[in-house]
C-alpha cells in the first residue's frame, strides 16, 4: 500500500520592492534559477498533487515543476506565511522582528499573527491535504518561518527555532511521513 507523503518547498529568493506587498514579489534572478534547480531534485519526479500559498512567490518556484509533469498547482491559505503587515521593513527591523517571533511563538510579529496562531492554521492546512490527497505524495511550496515553526513542533525542539531559520536556505525540501520527519529541511 502505497503511505501518504509530504514534501515541503521553502519558496525561491524574492526580489524585494519596498512598494509592493510581500505577498506580490517577483522571484530575483537567483530565484528563477532556483526554481528551475527545482526540476533536478529527484524526489521531485514522485510528486502527485502540488499545493502553494496565496503568494505569487510560491507559485513562481513551482511553475517550472509543475509544466514538466503537467500538475496544477492549487493556492491554499493554509500555506501562507506568518501573517505580517503591510509596512516594508529594514533588513535590521526585520531580522529583530524575527528574532522576537521565533523565541516567543505567542508574539506576534509585523502587526500580525502570532508563531502558534500560524502554526495551528498551517496544521490544519496539512489535515485537509492529506485527506484529499490520501496515499499521494503531496508537494507543499511554502515559506521559510512557518515552515521551521511547523518542523520545531514535529521534532519537537523550538529551542534552535531561530538558528533553524538562519540556515533555511530558499527551495530548501523536507520530508514528512505518518506525522514523522523523514528529512528535515535542508
Amino acid at each position: 500500500m502505497k503511505t501518504t507523503r509530504l514534501i515541503f518547498l521553502r519558496h525561491a529568493e524574492t526580489q524585494k520592492d519596498p512598494l509592493i506587498n510581500a505577498a506580490k514579489w517577483d522571484l530575483s534572478e537567483d530565484g528563477k534559477q532556483q526554481a528551475e534547480n527545482v526540476l533536478k531534485m529527484s524526489i521531485m519526479e514522485f510528486v502527485d498533487v502540488i499545493y502553494v500559498s496565496e503568494e505569487q512567490k510560491t507559485f513562481l518556484t513551482v511553475e517550472p515543476l509543475a509544466k514538466k509533469l503537467n500538475k496544477k498547482p492549487q493556492p491554499l491559505s493554509f500555506f501562507n506565511e506568518v501573517k505580517r503587515g503591510d509596512k516594508f521593513l529594514t533588513k535590521e527591523e526585520f531580522e529583530s522582528e524575527k528574532v522576537k517571533q521565533l523565541t516567543n511563538l505567542s508574539y506576534a510579529a509585523f502587526d500580525g499573527e502570532s508563531g502558534i496562531e500560524a502554526l495551528t492554521r498551517f496544521k490544519q492546512g496539512v489535515e485537509f491535504v492529506i485527506k484529499e490527497s490520501q496515499n499521494k505524495t503531496i508537494l507543499i511550496v511554502t515559506h521559510g518561518t512557518i515552515l521551521n515553526i511547523y518542523f520545531a513542533n514535529l521534532l519537537d525542539d523550538y529551542e534552535e527555532l531561530p538558528n533553524r531559520w538562519d540556515r533555511t536556505n530558499f527551495c530548501a525540501v523536507g520530508v514528512v511521513e505518518h506525522g514523522k520527519v523523514v528529512q528535515d529541511i535542508c
